[in-house]
């Protein structure tokens, strides 16, 4: 792994880091922008516990749904504590007991902070860990309307964020997952190593995952499928679903109607006889066909974009490094927060955002290695702007760090390579593997001219 060979992070075990010196300077640098945009719309930074109760995540369901992904401990009294690996339930408590008023809404709250993850087989060094840095602002807002608008904002901030950063990415319709509610976008670094596939419609810019693209499918052919609703080897439901011949059904999809509970799960076999099952969910784009019309295919490259009537879907291999999500009243409702407004009492909207801090140290460094060389930072996350290299003497080195140091771009970004016991060879490659924009090199004609050699990474 790059980061590793360039000394940025220590692998300590199987999906755990620790941040080196160079690799905490990019986090910080990262985690500054990330204050500013999240500041700018009126988030307020707090700082959650890492050890969390059980009793808000059985009220969640949570506790239930979330699976062997979740880290459990026991204390000295046998009681269970949680690695939080997220905070809906924990901020949801705390303002439930603390805000009294409508008048005190709309409250954005936001923290960076460690998250945790049993991950069944951690690979890909910071973008698939157990332990990991990770943004999350949690919304609250007394109406839909008002709640739709923050994430609206929210969607702005982070385009600042990610525009900010300089790593060229995607906004795509996604799936809320175990999170919950009902609109959710994700935020991709396009990457051929990246482990999401995005589908893009290069015609009208509409882009969506793999789970949730939609698209246009020609021809009357159709199959049925039977979707089964499982719990052990129990069949506890079935619905016929029918979906265009060329395309298999959408499990995202057709959960999305289907009243499926966390220990329950959906499984597919093609019908042998058509007219079996329960009532069917029906595709939009099958004809003569009785029941439930709805986007229940999954979509497939080259598939015309649902969207316009020119584009076609191209897929692409991206990482995922911000998720948005519209909660609405999935957790205000399981845990009772509520709020009177104009003469009602009705349930606080809620949303969340997060944002994966050392994902985006490790894409950056994934979609930013073109000449295989070493590192090479976006300049506004490069843990320094410039490195002075000494070759024959280090005595005037400190001059020319001055000189940088006392300009306003250069100004506490100005790294000097002093290790004289390194041949001038290895830390000039040395500069390169770091991914250092520039590098200052001072050599014989210096000594004799005054002339430096300058390198651009």
């Amino acid at each position: 792994d790059l980061l590793t060979k360039a000394g940025y992070i220590y692998q300590s075990s199987s999906g755990i880091y620790t941040l080196l010196p160079m690799g905490q300077r990019v986090l910080t640098k990262i985690s500054a922008i990330i204050d500013e945009e999240m500041q700018r719309v009126g988030g307020q930074k707090l700082s959650m516990p890492t050890l969390l109760t059980p009793d808000n995540w059985k009220k969640t369901g949570r506790w239930d749904s979330t699976g062997e992904e979740l880290f459990t401990l026991k204390d000295r009294k046998t009681s269970t504590l949680i690695l939080g690996p997220t905070h809906e339930e924990e901020v949801t408590a705390i303002v439930k007991d603390m805000v009294r008023s409508y008048r005190q809404y709309p409250l954005r709250l936001y923290q960076i902070t460690r998250k945790f993850r049993d991950e069944a087989r951690p690979r890909a060094g910071l973008l698939r860990g157990r332990e990991f840095v990770m943004k999350d602002m949690y919304s609250f807002d007394v109406t839909k309307e008002e709640a739709i608008g923050t994430f609206e904002a929210l969607e702005a901030a982070y385009r600042r964020c990610f525009d900010r950063i300089g790593v060229p990415y995607m906004v795509a319709d996604a799936d809320s997952g175990n999170i919950g509610g009902s609109l959710s976008k994700e935020f991709h670094f396009a990457n051929p190593s990246g482990e999401d596939t995005v589908y893009e419609c290069k015609g009208c810019g509409y882009t969506a995952n793999e789970e949730r693209a939609c698209s246009k499918v020609a021809g009357s052919g159709h199959a049925t499928y039977i979707a089964k609703v499982l719990e052990g080897d129990k069949v506890v439901m079935s619905r016929r679903v029918v979906v265009p011949e060329s395309h298999e059904p959408s499990a995202i999809k057709v959960r999305q109607v289907l009243p499926i509970a966390p220990d329950q799960r959906l499984e597919f076999e093609l019908a042998m006889d058509a007219a079996c099952g329960e009532p069917a969910l029906v595709d939009v784009c099958v004809s003569n066909v009785d029941g439930q019309r709805g986007d229940w295919h999954v979509a497939k490259s080259g598939d015309p974009c649902a969207k316009c009537d020119h584009g076609v879907l191209t897929p692409s291999k991206a990482i995922e490094v911000g998720h948005i999500f519209y909660l609405g009243e999935k957790y205000s409702k399981a845990m009772d927060l509520s709020v009177l407004h104009q003469g009602k009492r009705g349930l606080v909207q809620m949303g969340c955002y997060g944002i994966g801090v050392t994902r985006i140290l490790q894409a950056s460094v994934e979609c930013c290695n073109e000449d295989g060389r070493g590192v090479r930072w976006p300049l506004a996350i490069a843990p320094y702007l410039a490195s002075v290299v000494p070759l024959t003497s280090s005595e005037r080195a400190a001059e020319i760090y001055g000189m940088l140091q006392g300009t306003a771009r250069f100004k506490d970004n100005v790294l000097v390579d002093d290790r004289e016991y390194l041949s001038p060879g290895f830390r000039l490659n040395d500069a390169q593997l770091l991914g250092i924009p520039v590098t200052v090199v001072l050599g014989k004609r210096f000594a004799e001219t005054e002339e430096v050699e300058v390198q651009l990474r």
